[in-house]
């Protein structure tokens, strides 16, 4: 239940009380070591406060969606804890600009959760002035009123996109976890980039289960999986034509497709969907498909750029910059070209280079929809 809410501001705080027997206290601090685990720590703060969970994305649903970067501090011992004067940051110096100071009359419950989120400048609301990276690493650092390092932990981004927590609270060693901000932790039922397919994973590393391109539809190329996702992708993977999918960005969601070849192609019946997967398209499961009208035809050397909406000529599903996958598949459900794309790379432009089938994907391309891709 929620056990106390402070907003001071910018300060937004939420106290919620264990509904289950504290884990036990911890008389020593613990410090991250390079693997993102923890080591007892000489000369740190004997509280038993922890950082207990964070998440390197915005919470998706529950009491903290669309809020932000979220961090939990969990109590686990039998008396309440003054943070008045304490510190949160990303940099081990404590820069300022980079730094929370925990406002006076903060305090954690025995037994109690504290669960943070990031800044947000157009909204002017939330708590810590630094997001967590969601593709490398982070070092986030408590100190109490006194700058005596509390705890840390070193993350990568990646493993932290749904949750990176202590499993048991307070105590245990970090791993990938079920999101459960202000509630006890739990263990994810499968962690993406282990090397071993999991519950809902359809590959994981070097293991794609004994698929490939040809199992999809395409005629050739190199499969892959998403190190994040753990979804197959198709990226380069090959069909045989000169159409391909060139150009994309996250924002305003466009997408352009673009002709390689010397002669034009009737796009009548064919469709650009996010939907696409290894177990087969279904296209009257797929609400948000974009299905090109009769007479749609693009030039020999020619750009198509799709906008996202409902009218005519526009795709209706959306393009996440935390990562996703476009598909454009002929009118008899082939596939001609499939892209995916990770975390923040289609921010300002993700295209191939050079243009066409051949090219080699990459982030941050200079935006030139409607004509030839140009590096950053």
């Amino acid at each position: 239940m929620i056990h106390r809410a402070l907003s001071r501001g910018r300060i937004t705080l939420t106290l919620i009380t264990l509904a289950q027997t504290s884990c036990g206290g911890d008389d020593g601090g613990s410090e991250a070591d390079a693997s993102g685990g923890d080591t007892s720590g000489g000369g740190q703060s004997a509280t038993a406060v922890r950082l207990n969970e964070l998440t390197s994305k915005s919470p998706a649903d529950g009491p903290y969606a669309g809020m932000g970067d979220a961090i939990e501090f969990v109590n686990p011992g039998d008396v309440a804890v003054d943070l008045a004067g304490w510190k949160l940051s990303d940099d081990p110096g404590l820069a300022a600009d980079k730094t929370y100071e925990f406002p006076p009359g903060t305090t954690i419950a025995p037994g109690g959760y504290l669960v943070l989120v990031a800044f947000d400048e157009l909204t002017a609301t939330g708590d810590f002035p630094f997001g967590i990276s969601s593709t490398g690493s982070e070092t986030i650092s408590l100190v109490d009123a006194a700058d005596a390092l509390v705890d840390q932990i070193a993350v990568d981004g990646v493993r932290a996109q749904v949750s990176y927590c202590r499993v048991p609270d307070a105590e245990g060693e970090w791993g990938n976890c079920l999101q459960t901000l202000g509630a006890t932790n739990v263990v994810a039922p499968s962690t993406c980039g282990d090397g071993t397919i999991e519950a809902e994973e359809t590959c994981d590393g070097d293991d794609l289960g004994g698929r490939a391109c040809a199992d999809l539809g395409f005629t050739g190329g190199t499969l892959a999986c998403s190190p994040t996702s753990c979804r197959l992708d198709a990226t380069r993977c090959e069909s045989g034509l000169e159409v391909a999918i060139n150009e994309l960005e996250a924002i305003d969601d466009r997408i352009e497709v673009h002709n390689a070849g010397a002669e034009a192609v009737d796009l009548s019946g064919w469709i650009l969907t996010d939907r696409f997967g290894e177990a087969g398209y279904d296209p009257a499961s797929d609400s948000e498909k974009l299905v090109f009208a009769a007479g749609t035809e693009l030039a020999a050397g020619g750009y198509l750029v799709v906008g996202k909406g409902d009218l005519a000529g526009q795709h209706p599903f959306g393009l996440s910059s935390d990562g996703d996958a476009v598909t454009l598949v002929q009118a008899d459900l082939t596939p001609v070209d499939h892209v995916t794309y990770e975390p923040q790379q289609a921010e300002i432009s993700f295209c191939a280079l050079p243009d066409g089938p051949g090219g080699t994907w990459r982030a941050d391309c200079t935006p030139t929809f409607g004509a030839a891709n140009a590096a950053p």
